[in-house]
């Protein structure tokens, strides 16, 4: 049997939640992927292998108390049988996926499936054909499963525009929700992707409210969690304030060992112009976890 050797040591505070970058390969070469960015730490490449990971996992679960595990990439789906199995040993297990490699049986946890539009919108990011394929696995699914099925849009200045029709193509789908995020900027970009000021995000972000009113059980962005991303709250929740900086992100370094990076989006990010939705719904949870023990 290996000796498999314990993984980093991050102290000793507990960690609620934690992710994981299981590999960078991927099939797609999506334009506004974060994990290729010139000056990001994600350019090692399956350096750890199943075992010696889903043992680490195990003990970091123990020794820091994380209930919540997010499984990312790449595509996770390339390591099938290790985000799978990983999954399971925690309370609560996700993966984020492109879905093109099927729909994974993970009953009890929760699989979102990245779109970012309707086929015209999407496959121009993503790839020719890849809504379709996209489409096609979700309805081969088992519905009965056990899985939970989100599908997500990470919205940019320039795909925005394709929000309502996205959400028509795919009211049908047999999926549990839609959810929304908007694009991380890293520091000093201005590119057809990323909003200049917070301002110009919040007719996006009335538009998501919209959706919302039309699809109430389709749709399951917060109204409230959007009242903190528009440009009067949002910088009270991002910087040093960032609820994200209580989650354990793990990366895969030059050494074959778990590293821990600023932000889940990079080294370079411009948290000022944040968008992950993410940060903000834990924000508005601490708040009301705050007001609750107040009161």
């Amino acid at each position: 049997m290996n000796v498999v050797a314990d993984p980093t040591d991050f102290g000793a505070r507990p960690f609620p939640a934690a992710l994981v970058n299981v590999t960078n390969r991927c099939n797609l070469e999506c334009k506004h992927c974060f994990v290729f960015r010139e000056g990001n730490p994600n350019a090692s490449i399956d350096r750890m292998d199943d075992e010696t990971m889903l043992r680490q996992l195990e003990v970091l679960r123990d020794r820091h108390g994380i209930k919540n595990m997010l499984f990312m990439g790449g595509e996770p789906m390339v390591r099938r049988k290790l985000v799978l199995a990983g999954m399971d040993l925690f309370e609560q297990g996700s993966m984020v996926t492109n879905g093109t490699y099927g729909i994974p049986c993970a009953p009890g946890h929760l699989v979102t499936v990245s779109l970012d539009g309707p086929p015209d919108e999407n496959d121009a990011i993503r790839g020719s054909g890849v809504f379709s394929r996209v489409e096609q696995s979700i309805r081969a699914r088992d519905r009965d499963d056990g899985t939970v099925v989100m599908l997500q849009m990470t919205v940019t200045k320039k795909n925005a525009p394709s929000m309502e029709r996205f959400v028509e193509a795919v009211a049908d789908w047999p999926v549990d929700g839609v959810a929304f995020s908007f694009f991380v900027p890293h520091e000093g970009e201005r590119s057809e992707l990323a909003w200049d000021t917070n301002e110009e995000r919040d007719e996006v972000l009335d538009r998501v409210v919209a959706l919302k009113g039309k699809y109430p059980d389709l749709v399951k962005t917060s109204l409230d969690t959007l009242a903190l991303m528009r440009s009067d709250r949002c910088l009270e929740f991002v910087g040093d304030n960032c609820t994200l900086k209580s989650m354990l992100p793990l990366y895969v370094g030059e050494g074959g060992v778990f590293e821990r990076t600023f932000c889940c989006y990079g080294n370079d990010v411009d948290c000022d112009r944040c968008g992950a939705y993410a940060v903000f719904n834990a924000g508005r949870h601490r708040a009301e976890r705050s007001a609750d023990s107040e009161g």
